[in-house]
């Protein structure tokens, strides 16, 4: 079907699901129409999660113009266990799944809204894409499906929505309740929730700063005593957290060798999952001969290797610096300092959208700790801010958005709604020039504030 044929080839390329990205469309379209209450039931829950404008603005919108909601605003519409039970179906990490989950609901809801009206059930030819191949239903299963699709055939064009019903049953039971009835249907075994392991580091003339997660002690004690090892004990500093639901580093065993090819000031790395991302502030031409070595030395491992751009380093260095500071900030701190950290953080926002990205994701993740432990009373502004390429009122609605997501993420990760407050500015009082790149770049950021009635202390996160 070439209409889900481009959306699959979009998000595939999009968010690097590659073949997975098929299957997560069909999962997300039965948990649309499986809902209870069906596709109404599913709107209902993100108009209860407070996007009742954003989600009329989906109905009907095939032109795919609608604004999407952020990786937290589906779970916190969905429920992160649904999202999660998604994302382990289909084989990705929680946080791919809701971000692409969240770019494909407004493409999906245009197209099954016709003329902007929620309708009993869904065009025949979205059911047809929905139905499995043949071979692949239960006995029981197909019995059902077989006498639904009998008596659809007699009535071509109609929606179908008993048909639906029945198509959807299978994954209900799945995303809802976790196992199926012992008495119908085989047991099946769901595996546990993976992130992927990750290792980040810059050196800055010979200081090295990691931050980091792996599956256990073991695996970090020894990345670090190979840091210490390679550098000095005096030249490293930083923090990697222990998740027993992190995947193995397949990079680990041939760690050693590669440090010892990473020594070069300005550079910077980050291991996750099966890629190494290299980049910094060294020049293309060092930057990709350490690359040819260290495809030599983790050829075996089967990473996937990346040489990153000048802006895409930026903002892994600045995540990793400031992942380390807060992972150092202890108890006691003073509120200046800790925004300090923050406005030195980059959110890296893909180009029109409020999706903070998932490295930016985890540093709210750790910055909420602090912010909890903020003096009774304090108040901070989350602001957004856009460069001054496009339309000024869009860029305006486009800041307030992004302001918005990071105070939605912080709040997800426990962080008191009443302590944190969110405006857009859109392109006013740039920090550098428009007429760069870099000047651009530096513009599109998001600025902690203490605020205190019209006045506020000032900085910046991009």
């Amino acid at each position: 079907m070439p209409l889900f044929d481009n959306i699959i080839d979009d998000v595939a390329s999009r968010f690097g699901l590659g073949a997975k990205a098929g299957p997560l469309l069909r999962e997300l379209l039965l948990l649309m129409t499986g809902s209870s209450g069906g596709l109404s039931g599913f709107l209902e829950k993100f108009k209860s999660a407070g996007l009742s404008r954003d989600v009329d603005g989906w109905l009907g919108n095939a032109g795919n113009t609608a604004a999407a909601p952020t990786s937290w605003q589906v779970e916190q519409a969905l429920g992160s266990k649904t999202v999660d039970a998604l994302a382990q179906k289909v084989g990705l990490t929680g946080s791919a799944a809701s971000a692409a989950v969240g770019y494909l609901t407004p493409k999906l809801i245009g197209q099954l809204t016709p003329g902007g009206v929620v309708g009993s059930g869904i065009p025949s030819s979205v059911s047809d894409f929905l139905r499995p191949p043949a071979g692949t239903f239960r006995p029981e299963q197909a019995a059902s499906y077989g006498a639904t699709a009998s008596r659809a055939s007699a009535n071509p064009g109609r929606w179908i929505a008993p048909a639906l019903a029945l198509l959807a049953l299978a994954g209900l039971g799945w995303y809802f309740l976790g196992h199926e009835t012992p008495s119908t249907v085989a047991t099946t075994s769901t595996p546990a929730s993976i992130v992927p392991s990750r290792l980040a580091l810059t050196n800055d003339n010979g200081v090295i700063t990691y931050s980091g997660t792996v599956r256990d002690q073991a695996a970090r004690d020894q990345i670090i005593d190979m840091l210490k090892s390679v550098y000095g004990s005096d030249a490293v500093k930083g923090n990697i957290v222990v998740d027993p639901n992190a995947a193995p580093s397949p990079w680990l065993a041939n760690l050693r060798n590669g440090l010892e090819q990473m020594k070069m000031p300005g550079l910077a790395a980050v291991f996750e999952g099966t890629s190494l991302n290299l980049g910094g502030s060294i020049g293309d031409a060092d930057r990709d001969r350490i690359l040819g070595s260290l495809k030599s030395t983790f050829g075996a491992s089967g990473l996937t290797f990346v040489a990153a751009d000048r802006m895409s380093s930026l903002v892994s260095d600045a995540t990793n610096k400031a992942a380390t500071a807060l992972a150092g900030l202890g108890t006691g701190f003073r509120t200046a300092d800790f925004l300090g950290i923050l406005n030195q953080s980059i959110i890296n926002f893909p180009t029109g959208s409020a999706e903070i990205p998932p490295m930016s994701l985890a540093l709210l993740q750790e910055a909420a700790k602090p912010f909890k432990q903020l003096p009774a009373g304090t108040v901070i502004e989350i602001g957004g801010y856009t460069d001054n390429t496009g339309d000024t009122a869009a860029n305006l609605t486009l800041s307030q958005h992004r302001a918005d997501a990071v105070r939605s993420a912080l709040i997800a990760s426990g962080v008191s709604p009443g302590i944190l407050m969110a405006k857009g500015y859109g392109s006013a009082k740039p920090v550098a020039s428009n007429d760069t790149p870099e000047g651009r770049f530096q513009n599109r950021r998001i600025e902690y504030q203490v605020s205190d009635g019209n006045r506020a202390t000032e900085g910046s996160a991009r």
